[in-house]
């Protein structure tokens, strides 16, 4: 077999070369994510990235998070690429991601089952495990020797990491993100936010007794005038450095111009480990000592009227109630909020009688907004996860925790577009009830994970 190499192109993005096969992962290479809040940085060179792409065999896709699931960069691949190209992507109960694949172009779809391998080489296995019902982590098993975990945004929990130990054994290498990926609404907890990061890391590098851990999927500033804030608290590969080397485990920066790490043996690490390390470690040097992580405020917000906001609030909230149990939407209390470029009126959204309303009298309200990502919010899919990741958004300084209304918004819409319904036909719903059987091990666990998470 040819020799094994792995190399950064972007973000979350790296090329696996293995038995004279291709992948890619998660490409975005250009452009914005999550409503223009999200930049690359720092930004690759697209023109170098080319030289890459025509002959790629698969596309590997963790979730549809944009920054993941770029549609512009799918575009361009596919205009660069070959007609033969795969597109992996994890087994759900729903086909819209080849649906909107096919409409590019792509015409060679694989679904991966959750835990299950599958082989693309007589050499080489790849494998998916599904989080929840939305991220995935790649496996690649080398004669059934683990090698490589993308875990990427994957949050795995002990059970989580004792079930993939189960299936494939301990990973030589693990990719894994390193920085802040959203906010919660209050600026205090950004710190720690970022150091709990880190502390995942580590744990996943531990319990999954790994050799080594490469940091990638970070590699991004918070790029508007009212999400800049955040780049005050994001990691760099400097403080992934520092916690690795306190923690005495072994890491590797990787930085688009360094050369790709090549190993000989899955089973040992990379030969060339150093040389890349040392030579990473000089890029990022002198580019965080040259740039500066601030906003760039050549970007101008467009203004959406009441009116026309309005329209797309009352929508959603009539498509969401009638796909959601009267049980659960009672406890969905009216949520104010203040529009910062409507002279900071406050608006109300009340679900007893779906409406979004100016309010005429107070100074109270829950989230400060402007119209433009207001408007994303409500009319886009991932409108509310986006508000939450771009962090274009605060809670009124006086909030301390998050408000129980909002945490039950963002499970009702993450859910909703996932085709999963909060009401008895939904949750009984065939496909439904198929899905949580194949993923029946690790999945009441990642739920429990995520109930604390909101309810805590």
């Amino acid at each position: 077999m040819s020799k094994k190499t792995v190399r950064l192109i972007s973000h979350a993005s790296i090329l696996i070369e293995i038995d004279n096969k291709k992948i890619i992962t998660d490409p975005w290479f250009f452009g914005t994510a999550f409503n223009d809040g999200w930049e690359l940085y720092p930004k690759p060179k697209i023109d170098n990235i080319s030289d890459f792409i025509n002959d790629i065999d698969i596309i590997w896709i963790s979730h549809e998070h944009p920054d993941h699931f770029h549609f512009p960069t799918l575009k361009w691949i596919f205009s660069n690429c070959k007609d033969d190209v795969e597109i992996f992507f994890q087994h759900t109960n729903s086909l819209k991601v080849f649906d909107a694949l096919k409409k590019i172009g792509f015409k060679n779809f694989v679904m991966m089952p959750h835990r299950k391998k599958i082989k693309i080489t007589p050499n080489v296995e790849l494998g998916c495990y599904a989080h929840r019902h939305l991220d995935s982590s790649l496996a690649v098993l080398v004669n059934n020797n683990f090698w490589l975990l993308n875990i990427n945004d994957t949050e795995l929990d002990s059970k989580d990491i004792s079930i993939i130990k189960k299936d494939w054994g301990n990973p030589s290498v693990i990719y894994n993100q390193f920085s802040i990926a959203g906010f919660e609404g209050i600026e205090n907890e950004l710190s720690v936010d970022a150091s709990s990061v880190l502390d995942k890391m580590i744990e996943h590098h531990k319990k999954l007794n790994t050799n080594l851990t490469v940091p990638f999927a970070s590699f991004v500033r918070f790029a508007r005038k009212d999400n800049s804030f955040m780049n005050n608290y994001i990691n760099t590969p400097f403080d992934v450095k520092r916690k690795f080397e306190k923690n005495n485990c072994e890491i590797c920066l990787t930085s688009y111009e360094s050369r790709e790490l090549i190993w000989d043996n899955v089973k040992e690490p990379p030969i060339n480990l150093k040389e890349v390390y040392d030579h990473s470690r000089k890029v990022f040097k002198d580019y965080y000592s040259h740039h500066s992580i601030k906003h760039e405020d050549e970007f101008h917000y467009q203004k959406i009227s009441p009116k026309e906001i309005t329209i797309i609030i009352e929508k959603k909230l009539r498509d969401w109630k009638k796909n959601t149990s009267y049980l659960y939407w009672k406890h969905l209390e009216p949520f104010k909020f203040c529009v910062k470029d409507w002279d900071n009126d406050i608006w109300v959204i009340n679900f007893k009688d779906l409406s979004f309303k100016k309010e005429s009298n107070g100074f109270d309200y829950d989230i400060l907004i402007r119209s433009q990502p207001l408007a994303y919010a409500f009319s886009t899919p991932f409108g509310v996860q986006t508000l939450g990741v771009s962090g274009r958004y605060k809670f009124h300084p006086m909030i301390t925790k998050i408000p129980k209304t909002w945490k039950l918004i963002r499970i009702l819409s993450s859910l909703y577009n996932a085709n999963i319904f909060i009401s008895i036909k939904g949750l009984l719903s065939v496909d439904l009830l198929k899905w949580i059987w194949l993923r029946r091990e690790g999945l009441f666990s990642q739920i429990k994970q995520q109930f604390y998470r909101f309810f805590n």
